[in-house]
């Protein structure tokens, strides 16, 4: 199984791996002003509203205040063919100025106000920028906020070893690059030559980190197994590995360690730590081919909806046999990609005290990637050993 990597942490805030740790980082800043603040605020709780409820915003979702008067928005995500967007708005919700984003067709930029255009162009150019490439004679706000409570945040794997420098059980919160630049040199200390530093783009993101200390053998091990939104909190799910009593296992000394990049956000993180065990599953089927199109994840339990479940993913084609007295079927759909480079697969599945935790791994095509361009739809269905707890779902992203 590959194991969930978590986002490495600003601050120099760092606590014991215990369950239930909340990280308070105090270098957050709610935004970046350029220039004197305009008095008169817009209505920031309807813009908040739709960002938090709207689909498509799991690996990225960020509004933007400009001058008091007008709302842009940053959003990318699990939908395939429309995997980002940008929006600016008027003062309300309802009052779309320019739109951009990705579709089936491809890149594709709208304007229903054409006075918009050069500063809706802007905008999108500098969107990793502070002040969106406005300069001085603007004030730029970009605005806090977490999605529903339980909602799984896409997270991207930074770094992952086992021979980790940091020899010390640790969690951490980074969000600047000189606390990043710290970290890494403790990490890698004592390699030649040292391997370099990952590039994190700490206006737009931040990481979380989990150092596991030493361990004496190769059969245990920690990892970040799942990112969501709590009630107020981004909780950061830590999942101690644990092996059958019958497995092999070598006696190395291990330090390892997990670090991952996830939305930067002024909330408090909150690591909780459980002991997860791997749990055993043999595909049904995977394809890049399905007939479900939108993306989704699935829970199966009984031979009824196994059957119009995979008459509605591959309709013609012979159906997998699935004895539901002993187990159930579960799935990711990814929805329509525009190019051969999206892809989705459950590569991990364990089990904690209270859950099953099924691992996806979605891949999406870098800046310079050359595609194949047709349209996918890809899909994977497991089989798992039945159970009565509840089934939750990680999002892992990784980029070509």
């Amino acid at each position: 199984m590959i194991w969930p990597l978590g986002a490495v942490v600003a601050g120099a805030v760092l606590s014991a791996c215990g369950g239930g740790t909340t990280t308070h980082d105090r270098q957050a800043t709610p935004g970046i002003a350029v220039g004197e603040p305009n008095p008169a605020a817009l209505a920031k709780a309807p813009f908040i509203e739709m960002a938090r409820t709207s689909g498509c915003n799991e690996t990225r979702n960020r509004l933007f205040v400009i001058d008091g008067k007008q709302v842009f928005w940053d959003h990318a995500g699990q939908c395939a063919d429309a995997s980002y967007g940008q929006v600016l708005f008027g003062s309300k919700p309802e009052t779309r100025l320019c739109s951009s984003g990705d579709t089936i067709a491809g890149p594709r930029m709208v304007c229903e106000d054409e006075s918009a255009r050069a500063l809706f162009e802007t905008l999108v150019k500098n969107a990793d920028r502070p002040d969106l490439g406005l300069g001085s004679g603007h004030t730029v706000e970009q605005l806090s906020f977490m999605p529903p409570a339980g909602t799984a945040i896409a997270y991207e794997t930074v770094a992952r070893d086992d021979l980790s420098g940091v020899t010390a059980r640790q969690t951490l919160v980074i969000k600047d690059q000189a606390a990043w630049d710290t970290l890494w040199r403790q990490h890698a200390a004592g390699r030649t030559p040292a391997p370099a530093v990952p590039k994190v783009d700490f206006t737009r993101r931040m990481l979380v980190a989990v150092f596991g200390g030493e361990y004496a053998d190769s059969c245990h091990g920690i990892a970040i197994a799942r990112v969501a939104a709590g009630a107020s909190t981004l909780d950061v799910e830590v999942a101690e590995r644990d092996v059958p009593a019958q497995a092999v296992c070598l006696p190395v000394v291990r330090h390892p360690m997990q670090v991952a990049a996830v939305e930067r956000t002024d909330a408090d993180v909150d690591f909780i730590k459980a002991a997860a065990t791997d749990v055993p599953f043999r595909t049904a089927d995977a394809t890049s081919l399905s007939d479900v199109r939108a993306a989704r994840t699935v829970v199966v339990k009984d031979a009824a909806a196994w059957t119009r479940l995979w008459n509605e993913h591959a309709p013609g084609r012979a159906q997998p046999a699935v004895d539901f007295a002993a187990d159930m079927v579960v799935g990711v759909f990814m929805g329509t990609g525009a190019s051969g480079c999206y892809t989705t697969a459950i590569d991990g599945v364990v089990r904690t005290a209270d859950k099953i935790l099924v691992h996806e791994i979605r891949s999406v095509p870098g800046p310079d990637i050359a595609c194949a361009m047709y349209v996918t739809t890809p899909a994977h269905l497991v089989v798992v050993p039945r159970s009565d707890l509840p089934v939750e779902f990680a999002l892992e992203m990784a980029t070509r």
